[in-house]
Parts: C-alpha cells; structure tokens; sequence
C-alpha cells in the first residue's frame, strides 16, 4: 500500500486523512474535526485489508460526509457508503479526553453488515433529518 508505506517512510505521527462532519462529531463527543490516521492504524490495515489502495483513503470524506452513520458505542461511529459500486465501512472514534478524531477501519463491506448495523445500532441524523 503505497500511502501506508510512504506516512511512515515520513515519520508522520499521526497524519490528517479527513474531516469530520458536525453530526458524526456530536455523536461521539469530539472536539476535533480533523481524522487522523496513526501509525499504529496503518499497519493494521495493511496486514487486514491489502486490497485496498492508495486512492480507497480518498473517499474517506465522502464516506463521512454522505454515508449512514451508526453510534457503535460512546467514542466510537461506523459509517456505510455505496461508492463506485462498493459498499464501504469506515469506522471513527475520539480519544477518552476528546481532543483528537481516528480513523479505526476502512474497508469493503457487504450488504448484510449494513443490515446489522441498521438493526443493531442506534442510527446518527444529520442535521435536519428524522429518524
């Protein structure tokens, strides 16, 4: 995975991958909007989803921006997009203290995880939307 293995050729700490719409921030406390991804993160993802490619990290934001989101526990919101014909699931939490935004997953998922998700979850709104 090229981006994996050029943030940390960088040494970069913890590097800037999207920004976080008011909704999903509410939803987990945060008080930063910025989604980072960490090291630690990378690694993982290059070991449990080496499909995926540089370009998949760009539709980070658009996952946030439009996709249905799902309070997975206090910190932590799971958001579903269809993009490109694919569903994908990106995961997001906050630290305890609230200062900083994670990226936890992002990967390919199938229909039936969002059907789990919208019966097991507690959906997060956007604003001006019901339900």
């Amino acid at each position: 995975m090229e981006i994996i293995d050029g943030i940390m050729r960088l040494g970069a700490d913890h590097w800037p991958i999207a920004s976080a719409p008011d909704h999903v921030l509410d939803a987990i406390g945060a008080r930063s909007s910025t989604v980072r991804l960490s090291p630690w993160t990378a690694r993982k993802q290059r070991r449990r989803h080496p499909d995926l490619q540089p370009n998949d990290y760009a539709r980070v934001q658009r996952i946030l921006d439009r996709g249905e989101a799902f309070l997975q526990d206090k910190g932590r919101v799971m958001i579903y997009l269809e993009d490109d014909g694919r569903l994908w699931r990106a995961v997001v939490k906050t630290t305890k203290d609230r200062s900083e935004t994670y990226l936890v997953t992002l990967h390919k998922a199938q229909p039936r995880d969002l059907d789990t998700a919208r019966r097991t979850w507690k959906r997060v709104n956007r604003e001006g939307e019901e339900g």
